[in-house]
C-alpha cells in the first residue's frame, strides 16, 4: 500500500526520525492498524527519493519499540501489541484534552487553571485507584503472569494472580480472599465456575480472551482441507480453543484437538500439516514441538473488556468520592 508520508531534507530533523515519527502517527490516528502491510524497503525508498538504509533504520527502530514486525518472507506489518494500543489510546486522549480545554476556555478558565485543576483531580483518582485491590483467575501460570501484568499496568491497581486449581483446591481460602478484594477478574472461560465458588457477595467480572492477529493470519493462508493440529496442556483446553477458532470463522481446516496428556499426541503431530501449540503446552515440553510447521499462539485480553474494567473501578472511585462530599458537608 502507498504510505501518506514526506520527508524534507532541510528540515533539520533526520530523515529515519521524521518517517519514523508520522509512520508512528499513522498507527496512532487509525490509519494503519494492526495487520496492515507496509511498503517493502526498496519501493518506499523510491517513493520518497531516499535512501533504502533510512528506510530501514525507521522500520527497525519501530519493530524495536513494538509498532511494526518483520515477517521472513512476506514482510513488514503493523503489530498487534500493547505499544499500538497505547498509542492509539494516547491520540484518542489527545483530542479529550483539547475539547476539554475548548470547554474550560468557554466558562471563562485559563490554561494554566484548567491543568492545575486536572493535575489536582488526578492525584485524587491516582491516590483512590492505589487503594483498590482484585484477584485474576485463569488456568496456566503463564495466562495468570502475562495477563495480571497487564491488568495491573493499565488498570493502576494492585492485582494478585490465581490459578484456577488452587482456587478449586482451596474454595473456602479463595473466598476469604475474595471478600478482601474490590473485583475478582477472570476471563469468560471460566466465569461461571468462579462465580459459583466466589459465591454471591462477591463482584466477579468476566473479560473476553481472543487470538492474536497474526495467529488468525497464519491459519488463514493455509491450504482447504490442511490437518492442522491445535495443542494445549490437556484435550479440554485444545477442545475449547477449537471451539474458538471456529467460532471466529476458521472454517476451512481440519482442526485437530489434542493435550499433552492424551498417548495419540506423537500420532496426531506427525500426521499433521502444521501444528499450533499454547505456549503453555510448549514451555511444558519444547522438545515435542520441534521444526518449520509448528507455530506457538496466546491468547490477549479483549480490549472491550478491558476498557469496561476500567469503567467499572471508575465507578467505584467516584461513588467513593461522593459519599466523602457526603460526610463532609
Amino acid at each position: 500500500m502507498a504510505l501518506p508520508v514526506a520527508v524534507n531534507a532541510a528540515a533539520g530533523v533526520p530523515l529515519a526520525v521524521q518517517l519514523k515519527e508520522q509512520v508512528r502517527w499513522l498507527i496512532a490516528l487509525g490509519e494503519l492498524r494492526p495487520g496492515d502491510r507496509l511498503p517493502p524497503v526498496q519501493e518506499l525508498a523510491e517513493g520518497l527519493r531516499i535512501n533504502r538504509n533510512t528506510v530501514a533504520q525507521a522500520y527497525a527502530d519501530l519493530a524495536a519499540e513494538g509498532f511494526l514486525v518483520a515477517r521472513q518472507g512476506q514482510g513488514t506489518f503493523v503489530a498487534d501489541s500493547e505499544a499500538v494500543r497505547r498509542a492509539v489510546q494516547q491520540a484518542a486522549l489527545a483530542h479529550l484534552v483539547d475539547d476539554a480545554l475548548e470547554r474550560a476556555r468557554t466558562l471563562g478558565y485559563t490554561p494554566d487553571e484548567f491543568a492545575r485543576a486536572a493535575q489536582a483531580r488526578a492525584a485524587v483518582q491516582q491516590a483512590l485507584r492505589r487503594q483498590r485491590r482484585a484477584l485474576f483467575v485463569e488456568c496456566t501460570w503463564p495466562e495468570v503472569e502475562r495477563h495480571t501484568r497487564q491488568l495491573a499496568e493499565e488498570l493502576g491497581i494492585t492485582i494478585d494472580g490465581v490459578h484456577l486449581d488452587d482456587l478449586r483446591r482451596d474454595r473456602e481460602g479463595f473466598r476469604r480472599r475474595a471478600r478482601e478484594v474490590d473485583l475478582v477478574i477472570t476471563t469468560l472461560f471460566h466465569a461461571e465456575e468462579v462465580e459459583r465458588i466466589a459465591g454471591p457477595e462477591v463482584e466477579v467480572v468476566a473479560v473476553g480472551a481472543g487470538f492474536e492477529l497474526h495467529f488468525l493470519r497464519a491459519l488463514a493462508q493455509l491450504p482447504r482441507g490442511s490437518r492442522v493440529c491445535i495443542a494445549c496442556l490437556d484435550r479440554g483446553r485444545a477442545t475449547r480453543m477449537r471451539r474458538l477458532l471456529v467460532d471466529a470463522g476458521v472454517h476451512h481446516l481440519d482442526l485437530e484437538p489434542v493435550g499433552l496428556d492424551e498417548e495419540r499426541l506423537a500420532q496426531v503431530l506427525r500426521q499433521s500439516d502444521a501444528v499450533f501449540v499454547s505456549q503453555a503446552a510448549y514451555q511444558e515440553a519444547p522438545h515435542l514441538f520441534r521444526g518449520p510447521k509448528v507455530l506457538t499462539y496466546q491468547l490477549i485480553l479483549d480490549r472491550a473488556g478491558i476498557e469496561m474494567l476500567k469503567a467499572r473501578l471508575a465507578e467505584r472511585e467516584a461513588a467513593l468520592l461522593r459519599r466523602r462530599r457526603s460526610r463532609g458537608r
